[in-house]
């Protein structure tokens, strides 16, 4: 098969009906355009077999040429993040045997004790910001249970990451790429405080296995900051997202949560739906290091190539009726894209994994029924998405 290439925007990023409901454009894009051109040269994929197929080519990589600006995310440059193999299989060998599912199970308890503790001090009727307490901060306590760090001050941490996730959007701007600087730069001072508190307050987590890292001459001192901004920064953005999305739907479809709560054997595939058709991070991108071919279309060594995991998630190709939240959808069924592809699949998906699934069964054994109180309030981009307020009540179970 052989494409013709059309170098416009059909995916039009800073359109705000664009990016609150792009599923009409990624249909287009899928049918008449499966790879095409952007303004910018960035080479656009919207189907879900170019996405799998494509985006583990070890030949395409996640680190930018040197003539590419790498923006505010480039003082993690030297995390799992931003770096290929065998630099990245050696920076994320001392994170896996961190978030072992055993090890997982047991972080995750933090975040059922918040969401427990919670639940409990809520009255019924009384609107909270669902986002902030069932999503934020569970997931941050798991994350500070993991680094074995003070687990408090959630909320500026997650409005930095909101800050940062903006800078990634194609068509960012000066205001955008500031006030991400900004936010790495307070993230990266508190983890300055927080490296010389675990030191003075020594332990056995995460962060101390980190900092004898640099005595063993393992990680420099440069690369353990980095590291612990990227886990204590961004623990809560994406499950949080994940989460809140649960929780919307549930005050809008009450009788799907009376099933997650009747029927356990489905919980499973909630989730699994609620990641395809509601992903956190919705792009990828990664740089051609050689000659490739997508669709007959030549790629040159430093074009870029953009994935669109939400685009994927919903192809009718391989997800009948691609828009329906499917409880029946078979468990062994195509799996969603919403981790990314290959090597560079989200390094945290097994804690996020493992708190989403422990806060909404704390959910589903202390809460009856959830009101929506208002309009969500949303930051979304064409890159990522995250519910700022999510106002809810709940019934609670007697």
């Amino acid at each position: 098969m052989v494409t013709t290439v059309v170098n416009k925007r059909i995916l039009p990023w800073d359109d705000i009906s664009y990016v609150e409901n792009p599923y009409p454009w990624y249909q287009e894009a899928r049918e008449n355009y499966p790879i095409y051109k952007d303004v910018d040269g960035t080479y656009v994929i919207t189907r879900y077999e170019d996405v799998v197929k494509f985006g583990k080519l070890p030949s395409l990589s996640i680190v930018p040429p040197d003539d590419v600006d790498k923006g505010p995310w480039g003082v993690l440059k030297d995390t799992v993040v931003a770096l290929d193999p065998p630099k990245h299989t050696a920076s994320r060998r001392p994170l896996n045997k961190w978030f072992t599912p055993k090890l997982v199970k047991s972080w995750s308890e933090a975040a059922s004790e918040y969401a427990v503790s919670y639940i409990d001090n809520l009255s019924d009727g009384e609107i909270f910001d669902a986002n902030m307490y069932l999503g934020v901060a569970p997931a941050h306590k798991a994350m500070c249970k993991a680094l074995q760090v003070p687990d408090g001050d959630f909320e500026p941490v997650i409005f930095c990451m909101h800050k940062a996730m903006a800078a990634l959007s194609a068509v960012a701007g000066t205001k955008q790429n500031e006030e991400a600087t900004e936010a790495f730069n307070y993230l990266f001072e508190r983890i300055k405080e927080m490296m010389q508190w675990k030191v003075e307050n020594p332990g056995n987590g995460l962060a101390d296995a980190l900092l004898d890292a640099i005595s063993a001459g393992k990680m420099t001192e440069s690369e353990v900051m980095q590291s612990m901004v990227l886990l204590w920064g961004s623990g809560g953005h994406n499950p949080s997202y994940v989460v809140g999305t649960a929780v919307e739907y549930f005050a809008k479809n009450p009788e799907v949560f009376e099933i997650y709560k009747n029927e356990p054997e489905k919980r499973t595939t909630f989730i699994s739906e609620i990641y395809r058709l509601y992903p956190p991070e919705l792009t990828f991108s990664r740089y051609a290091t050689e000659d490739i071919e997508i669709h007959g279309v030549p790629i040159k060594p430093g074009e870029c190539v953009k994935f669109i995991m939400d685009s994927a998630n919903r192809d009718p190709l391989v997800f009948p009726n691609p828009d329906k939240l499917d409880l029946n959808r078979p468990a062994d069924s195509t799996q969603h894209c919403s981790f990314g592809m290959g090597i560079h699949q989200c390094a945290g998906q097994t804690i996020s994994r493992g708190v989403i699934e422990t806060v909404l069964n704390v959910i589903a054994e202390k809460v009856k029924s959830f009101t929506l109180e208002g309009e969500p309030v949303m930051d979304n981009s064409d890159r990522s998405r995250a519910y700022v307020n999510l106002p809810v009540s709940i019934e609670k179970e007697a």
